[in-house]
């Protein structure tokens, strides 16, 4: 083989080589997005609150931080950073699964309440209204969760402020898995859930005591 001929043949290697390398490089790699939801919890035995009849509560707004926006699922690495999920996902607007659980956690908290989310019609007739300010709601570090929000009870008609409360929780979860943490974030939920109705519930029998006033 004569030099220029050897020449080409090398480079026609070389060429050939590339192609296959970035063929590599470029073929479909497999989708490994996960998609997860937060679920309502059925209460544990005695957290219901005592039934406090057929009660019309809004439940509204639901305030979360705008980071938690994000379909990634967030993680805190440290107090000033937090981390987005390259594969894992939430399958819906985190705030409005949220907003969705934290109702039927409620409803199942209290028997015979007919539950109406923020915005509601202002002729809407409702006893209590119930506002919520996440701080935090995310999971901290691998094997953890933690929430932190303030939340609001108002007088229904005239809207005066009746019980305000700031609600920490935290979950430890068994493993660094997402499912776990979903479950984690979930119970944090119920938690929160709880202690609203309890309050509710509270308002509600103080009310009937002073004549429904």
């Amino acid at each position: 083989m004569n030099p220029p001929r050897a020449l080409h043949a090398r480079l026609a290697l070389c060429a050939a080589a590339a192609l296959f390398a970035g063929c590599s490089v470029l073929a479909p790699q497999p989708d490994r997005t996960r998609f997860f939801v937060l679920t309502a919890a059925a209460p544990p035995a005695g957290a219901v609150a005592p039934s406090p009849g057929a009660l019309a509560l809004g439940l509204g707004p639901i305030d979360l931080p705008s980071y938690l926006g994000h379909l990634e699922v967030v993680t805190r690495a440290d107090p000033n950073r937090i981390d987005l999920s390259p594969s894992d996902r939430w399958a819906e607007s985190f705030d409005d699964n949220v907003r969705e659980v934290l109702a039927r956690d409620l409803g199942a908290r209290l028997p015979g309440a007919h539950i109406v989310s923020f915005p509601w019609y202002p002729t809407t007739p409702l006893d209590y209204e119930i506002a919520v300010r996440f701080e935090r709601f995310e999971r901290a570090g691998a094997n953890s969760t933690e929430l932190d929000a303030h939340w609001t009870i108002r007088d229904g008609k005239t809207r005066r402020t009746l019980a305000t409360r700031a609600a920490r929780f935290a979950e430890s979860a068994p493993d660094d898995a997402m499912e776990s943490a979903a479950a984690a974030l979930s119970a944090d939920l119920a938690g929160l859930a709880g202690q609203i109705a309890t309050t509710v519930a509270q308002l509600n029998q103080a009310r009937a005591a002073h004549g429904g006033g």
